[in-house]
């Protein structure tokens, strides 16, 4: 694709894009044709949520959306890739993490239940907010353009949140080392540890497996902590400018 894309940009499931013709369904349909009021030749950006970039024109508007797909890019996996293992703060406060989280550039964010963890959710609650988290990541990848959504699985015990032989840093306020100074230079895959508002146990840093890091001298809220320490790996990985 000689161009970037242009017009709004939406995500659409792969199978809703067959050759030179695509179709939007749902609340996106509903969004393009009446609040956008799109009409036939408005031009449309998607992305199938694997990596493809589509650059596309409204043949048809109405409850679906039909689309001429005039060309598509695929976009590589970004390097490294970056998740963001987030404890469950207070509130709703999560659903701005998500949004901030997405339009940095992470890749996966895992909700986390900690010791400290204030937030505690039976199962239809938390079907209930996982659905949310999900639409708010969704909402997010259209408005930053993204080829790929955040990807927001359902939360896990704080331990159960690293993979063995993770490479990152977990963020506390007891640790004197700086990020950069523990971030490995050639990893192709990154895990970040956010704790919440009360902080993590000393035992919960050692369970992530990861070495304990500062992003400076001040405390930071814990969504401010997020967004930061996400921005600082990016940036120094090549990422963000």
């Amino acid at each position: 694709m000689s161009q970037p894309t242009t017009g709004p940009h939406f995500l659409v499931a792969p199978r809703d894009v067959e050759g030179d013709r695509a179709v939007l369904r749902g609340e996106d349909a509903r969004h393009l044709a009446v609040v956008l009021r799109a009409r036939p030749g408005s031009p449309v950006s998607l992305a199938d949520g694997t990596g493809t970039l589509y650059r596309a024109r409204v043949r048809r508007a109405g409850d679906e959306v039909v689309l001429d797909v005039e060309a598509a890019v695929a976009v590589p996996v970004p390097v490294p890739r970056l998740t963001v293992v987030h404890a469950l703060p207070r509130g709703r406060k999560f659903d701005d993490v998500v949004q901030r989280l997405s339009e940095v550039g992470v890749d996966r964010l895992v909700p986390a239940v900690s010791v400290r963890t204030q937030v505690r959710l039976d199962e239809a609650r938390g079907d209930k907010a996982v659905r949310r988290w999900r639409a708010v990541a969704h909402a997010a990848a259209k408005q930053s353009r993204r080829a790929r959504a955040l990807e927001v699985p359902d939360p896990v015990a704080w331990a159960a949140a690293f993979p063995p032989g993770a490479a990152g840093a977990v963020l506390w306020e007891e640790a004197t080392v700086p990020l950069r100074a523990v971030l490995p230079a050639d990893a192709a895959d990154l895990v970040l540890g956010i704790g919440p508002e009360g902080g993590l146990t000393a035992a919960e840093v050692a369970a992530a497996g990861l070495p304990a890091a500062t992003l400076g001298p001040t405390v930071l809220r814990t969504e401010t902590a997020a967004l930061v320490a996400a921005a600082a790996v990016l940036t120094l990985r090549g990422r963000l400018a």
